[in-house]
């Protein structure tokens, strides 16, 4: 299963372009290997960005730090466009290494998922057996949202890596108690505040357990009071060591932290509280909706995923109050805190921001189809393997059909990929990735030319594709009537044509497309019309 998402992911580098914050990202980890200056891309932590660093060493493109974004940049007030700057001079002074960037800069983020498959396997297979260790991984390598968010320059699977990594070290630590497992339970925390700052709730959850099992301990006296101390400080320092070291060991704030995370964290938390323009079942807001998450969660997973999650969580719940199987707990407690967690944020921009849930339901909905198996199996070998071949087949026949369009798939819930972009909007739909397949649609006949609007559409011209603007559609072209293009295709991306954060005069220009019917919809994201000569 691991060679096969291996293979998958490597296909999915060839045919698919960079998602739109790629192109942030791998230039700001490049900067910081080159300077151990972490001003680009603050909302972010480095982990990430320096992996996808480590695979541009090998290309070793020019950066731009004469491009007045490098010093823009470091105004924290102002991070975002000193980055935009820097991006387009990156790209733009080494324009005939983009293939290499785009496919050495993503590489090395493979390790991530197939990391996380394994910790998974680990985990599952401790609590459930070996036989629920691979249901959980069959049901998460199949599962659209971490295939195509494999090959992705972001922290969505990092971060769901770094929670499990997080519990399988709790676990480790609460049955063990030794040095060994404090040393490994700090480092894996250290790693998630390096990952996401929204783990940071990772440091106050593991501190309040700390406190209740050091408490229950000395109550029980199996420790002295010098290792139920000592151990949890041991962790702390662990993992404060571990989160300075990925930034340098650069501290230069009053708290002894490094000022680009508070920075970060501090954006984060504005971004979160505050919110943006969002997109659910036709309707948008500015501060999104508290069931965002869950409806996404609903219409984005495949069927059997998300049967299996639920009936997971329900089997789980029932099984720890019926035979008092706490160990569940490792699995139960981090798929509803994160989902709570998630029903607070006003930033509903897509459901791999939901991606740490996942492999905890994976593990529960193992769990579950593991104990139906074996049920079936104890009247019948052959209904075992029957019952098996029904629950778990549907799952990799639906990822073998969707490839290579990952990250666009929707359920029949919401449509499918057709209908999809009607009900959710932003990275759910159109993430940049689909430029390079417009690009080689456009080449396959004939055209180097095409007008209109899409997300990543910047990046056109790097697959020898001129992009035009629709007359009329920049504020300062507001003068200029709009106008019939001059190309023979138009292109426009979804999350346009659901009309998200436009002014009249763009929704009036989109409007003219929504009534007619496209040519085709290229990779479930841009909509391909062909104008009549």
């Amino acid at each position: 299963m691991l060679v096969a998402f291996l293979v998958v992911s490597l296909l999915l580098l060839r045919q698919k372009g960079l998602f739109i914050d790629d192109s942030m990202h791998m230039p700001a980890g490049y900067s910081y290997l080159l300077t151990r200056d972490y001003r680009l891309n603050q909302e972010h932590p480095p982990l990430i960005k320096l992996l996808s660093g480590l695979g541009l060493w090998h290309v070793r493109p020019q950066f731009p730090f004469d491009s007045p974004g490098w010093q823009q940049a470091a105004t924290p007030e102002d991070p975002e466009d000193g980055m935009t700057r820097i991006e387009e001079a990156f790209f733009e002074r080494n324009a005939g290494q983009f293939e290499q960037i785009a496919f050495w800069g993503r590489l090395p983020m493979l390790i991530i998922p197939l990391l996380l498959l394994l910790a998974v396997w680990w985990l599952t297979r401790q609590l459930f057996g070996p036989i629920a260790g691979l249901i959980a991984v069959l049901l998460l390598a199949t599962e659209p949202n971490i295939v195509g968010n494999s090959i992705v320059v972001q922290n969505d699977v990092a971060s769901a890596l770094a929670t499990v990594l997080f519990v399988i070290a709790l676990k480790r630590f609460l049955t063990g108690g030794r040095t060994i497992d404090a040393l490994l339970f700090g480092g894996a925390l250290g790693l998630a505040l390096a990952t996401k700052y929204s783990l940071l709730v990772l440091a106050p959850v593991a501190f309040a357990v700390l406190v209740i099992h050091a408490v229950w301990q000395l109550i029980r006296k199996r420790v002295a009071v010098k290792s139920a101390v000592l151990l949890p400080l041991l962790i702390f320092a662990t993992a404060y060591v571990i989160l300075i070291a990925f930034y340098s060991f650069h501290v230069d704030t009053p708290w002894l932290l490094p000022r680009y995370f508070v920075y970060g964290v501090d954006m984060v938390r504005e971004a979160t509280s505050e919110g943006r323009p969002a997109f659910l079942l036709g309707r948008v807001s500015e501060t999104g909706w508290w069931y965002y998450f869950p409806i996404a969660f609903a219409l984005k997973t495949t069927i059997p995923f998300l049967l299996a999650s639920i009936g997971g969580l329900v089997w789980a719940v029932i099984e720890m109050i019926k035979r008092k199987r706490f160990v569940l707990l490792y699995a139960l407690v981090p798929s509803v805190l994160y989902l709570g967690l998630t029903l607070t944020s006003h930033l509903d921009i897509g459901v791999r921001h939901l991606l740490p849930m996942f492999p905890f339901v994976a593990i529960t909905g193992a769990g579950f189809l593991a104990t139906l198996i074996d049920l079936a199996k104890q009247h019948d070998r052959r209904l075992g393997v029957a019952l098996a071949i029904v629950l778990l087949g549907p799952s990799l026949a639906i990822a073998i059909v969707t490839f290579p369009n990952y990250l666009t798939y929707f359920n029949p819930l919401a449509g499918g990929m057709d209908h999809g972009w009607e009900k959710l909007s932003d990275s759910n739909v159109e993430t940049g990735q689909e430029v390079k397949p417009l690009a080689n649609y456009l080449k396959a006949r004939g055209q180097n030319r095409v007008t209109g609007i899409m997300v990543g559409g910047e990046f056109l011209r790097f697959y020898g594709v001129e992009l035009e603007d629709f007359a009329g559609w920049e504020e300062e072209d507001n003068d200029q009537s709009p106008s019939e293009p001059d190309t023979d295709y138009v292109a426009i991306g979804a999350w346009y044509l659901s009309e998200v954060d436009l002014t009249d005069e763009q929704k009036e220009i989109i409007d003219v497309y929504r009534k007619q019917k496209p040519e085709a919809m290229v990779g479930g994201s841009i909509f391909v019309f062909r104008r009549p000569r």
